[in-house]
């Protein structure tokens, strides 16, 4: 990438480019935030090369509805989360469906593949999807009988007897 390329992604003007070039240290905050969102990696490996910790690519909104919607275009947008965490996706919160736990803006980390295990989200929010095709973030309890669930919101009477297809719990909450 050009400097004049990397200048507008940074949002400062490229002589500025160069004398960060020369001199990373001088680099603000919110320049370095920018860099790290737009190249997907921490802002501690733009400042020391640390490579303790990992990004995790915002893949979807989360909200009233009923629904995940996919985001699936650029420009994207990563949270940081442990380096261990190969498989972490996250989600953003979109509207008030999960106020107070969750508010607008707010994001959600999830990890693994698909699976409905329940010693990991009985008790748990969870960002689950039934098996009519739902996706939701929810406190999941059992339900009347087994293989069944009650799909609980802060804001929402509870859903009961619901059947799932998966359930992963939130394992990262990030206040916007």
């Amino acid at each position: 990438m050009g400097q004049e390329d990397l200048a507008q992604v940074l949002g400062v003007q490229r002589p500025q480019v160069s004398r960060y070039e020369n001199n990373a240290n001088d680099m603000p905050d919110y320049v370095i935030e920018r860099a790290s969102q737009h190249f997907g990696v921490t802002a501690a490996f733009i400042r020391y090369g640390d490579t303790d910790a990992s990004m995790a690519k915002v893949v979807g909104l989360v909200g009233a509805g009923g629904h995940v919607e996919a985001i699936e275009s650029p420009p994207w947008r990563y949270i940081e989360v442990p380096a261990s965490w190969h498989d972490a996706i996250a989600l953003e919160v979109s509207g008030t469906s999960c106020w107070p736990i969750y508010e607008d803006g707010d994001t959600l980390a999830i990890r693994g593949e698909r699976r409905l295990e329940e010693s990991e989200i009985l008790g748990r929010m969870c960002v689950v999807e039934t098996m009519d095709g739902l996706g939701l973030v929810k406190r999941i309890r059992k339900g009347s009988e087994p293989g069944l669930y009650t799909l609980e919101s802060p804001n929402a009477p509870p859903i009961e007897d619901v059947m799932l297809a998966s359930a992963r719990p939130v394992k990262l909450h990030v206040s916007r």
